[in-house]
């Protein structure tokens, strides 16, 4: 599994990666040592694939080893939960350190073999749900799904219009298992003939629909430059490192454009990552219709804290303006560009705090809208409990700790709508899936996602890799394209198929120009949603309900049993 995966990405190892885990799920007697190993190989699995995020701060290594604890539970779930579903009932485990228990012998749910025949698609659901309950459980973990080892294969991931990344992983647990099955039973032979069917006709789909978009001629189009850099970032950055950031940006973004004015093309919308555009003057922003939190140490009224906002928006939308001035006279077009930039947000209406952003600049320099990130990162941007442990304030690093944003934005440029998100958000596929349906709802369907992110957090590690790939399947999820402009990580445009279309390298300096038309295919996802997946949970939680009924039947069979011994043996 970790070979068909990045910074591998040996992806048709993922066919066959699952076939030992089945024939763990298939055996007959399982120790409760054989469960620890597969726990443990779990853990070592998931620690080195999410090896990346310990490099954000020291105090990650201990979010690390948590977080390859926790994931590493998932495969064991998934073994355990199919046995019940295989035998009909809670396979005994057995512990070969107690001599109350033989390991040779079954205990009587296990008399008949498993339901190999059956397997097939019973293996593949049990996975769907905890892959489920894997993105929402404590805020969600999307990143590294089965199905995104695919990423790369167009063809196989357009069905992600239909289920979402989900439904990719089906196809591959199902392709596995019945292999498994196949390797077991010879006689098994519906699981092989159904899933080299599904694959058929995943493939016949795939090819449609990718010929399907190819073969369109209209559609809206902008030119946007995705600026990319690979600038160090630490948790204790100053006023200073943040100029820094902010004129290496400016001039990366000075040298596209005038790459574009000696093509004589103009530029529509330059785009920041996460952060990039703070620069020591965060966007203060305020509700007029709300009381104002104004803070103690400022020690003034409410109208004089107002005026003092004011400036502040007037000092942004200066130096903002000085930018697209700069823009505009190397690609030599009249008026923008716009900007859609990541910056810090901090609001002074009720609750307070500070936000990860994104603003929007129109054309005339005026701030038009800016975008709070309602997903925030456990451990990363907030604490669990902490205003419940505060003695935790003394190994939390500066600058953690922000609010999460109201919800989805629909920024319109010209004719196009662009909704924006930052950093995992595009990770974490139910949040992005979401935002777009509501943003259809309310009457401003996007034509384009635009994702600015800050992954110098993860040092070029294979976390970045994932995030892309997560993306991709994102954009087949929406049949939209996915933009990212990124620190530290892949600056890439990528199509509503899911394919990149061109990319730098995470380490790279410099601009994507996007200059191709939008996707106007329908999504089915995007009308369902994950509601096939959330069943799957409702099975996995039957399963679960039949595990404990039967360890507590035979809890109760052996106290019974331990009682009708003669007091010598007892």
């Amino acid at each position: 599994m970790w070979l068909a995966q990045p910074p591998l990405g040996w992806w048709p190892l993922a066919w066959i990666a699952l076939v030992p885990w089945a024939h763990l799920a298939f055996r007959t007697n399982l120790t409760r040592r054989d469960y620890g190993w597969l726990y443990l190989a779990a853990i070592a699995y998931w620690a080195l694939t999410m090896q990346g995020i310990r490099h954000a701060h020291p105090a990650m290594f201990v979010a690390w080893l948590a977080l390859a604890a926790y994931l590493a539970v998932y495969p064991v779930a998934w073994v355990a939960l199919s046995r019940v579903a295989l035998f009909g009932g809670q396979p005994r485990s057995v512990n070969p350190s107690d001599p109350s228990t033989d390991r040779d012998s079954a205990p009587s749910d296990e008399t008949s073999p498993p339901r190999v025949s059956s397997a097939w698609w019973i293996l593949p659901v049990v996975w769907v749900g905890l892959e489920c309950v894997r993105n929402y459980f404590l805020t969600g973990v999307s990143a590294v799904m089965l199905g995104h080892t695919q990423a790369n294969v167009a063809v196989v991931i357009q069905i992600a219009d239909l289920l979402g990344t989900y439904g990719v992983s089906f196809l591959v647990a199902m392709v596995n298992v019945a292999l498994a099955s196949w390797l077991i039973d010879r006689q098994a032979r519906r699981g092989v003939i159904i899933g080299c069917a599904a694959l058929g006709l995943t493939l016949i789909y795939g090819v449609w629909r990718i010929a399907e978009v190819d073969s369109m001629t209209s559609g809206s189009t902008l030119r946007i430059a995705l600026v990319g850099r690979d600038e160090p970032i630490i948790f204790e950055q100053d006023v200073d490192r943040e100029l820094e950031i902010f004129d290496a940006y400016f001039l990366e973004s000075l040298t596209a454009a005038e790459a574009a004015g000696r093509r004589g093309e103009s530029i529509d919308v330059v785009v920041w990552p996460e952060s990039m555009f703070t620069g020591g003057l965060p966007y203060l922003v305020a509700d007029p219709q709300r009381p104002l939190d104004v803070p103690e140490e400022a020690g003034m009224d409410d109208a004089a804290f107002r005026e003092l906002l004011k400036v502040n928006r007037q000092r942004f939308e200066a130096r903002a303006g000085q930018v697209q001035a700069a823009l505009r006279g190397a690609t030599g077009q009249a008026a923008g560009p716009e900007l859609i930039v990541g910056c810090s947000v901090i609001r002074y209406h009720h609750p307070a705090g500070g936000h990860s952003g994104c603003v929007h600049v129109a054309a005339d320099g005026k701030v038009a809208n800016y975008y709070a990130k309602t997903h925030l990162v456990m451990f990363g941007e907030y604490i669990p409990l902490i205003d419940y442990l505060p003695w935790i304030d003394r190994f939390v690093p500066p600058g953690m700790g922000v609010l999460p944003g109201d919800g989805p934005v629909a920024m319109h440029i010209g004719d196009s709508i662009v909704s924006p998100n930052v950093c995992i958000e595009t990770a974490v596929e139910r949040v992005t899936i979401n935002q777009v349906r509501q943003l259809i709802a309310a009457g401003s369907p996007p034509d384009w996602i635009v994702n600015v992110t800050n992954d110098g957090w993860f040092d070029r590690s294979s976390v970045v890799e994932h995030h892309l790939r997560c993306a991709q399947l994102v954009a087949v999820g929406c049949r939209r394209p996915v933009l990212i402009a990124a620190n530290g990580g892949p600056t890439a445009w990528i199509d509503g198929s899911g394919r990149i279309v061109e990319r730098l390298a995470n380490d790279e300096s410099g601009a994507v120009i996007v200059n191709g038309a939008t996707d106007g295919r329908l999504s089915p996802y995007l009308r369902i949603g994950d509601w096939p997946a959330r069943l799957s949970v409702v099975y996995c939680a039957y399963l679960a309900l039949i595990a404990l009924k039967s360890m507590a039947r035979r809890r109760r069979n052996r106290d019974r049993d331990l009682a009708a011994q003669p007091d010598v043996l007892r």
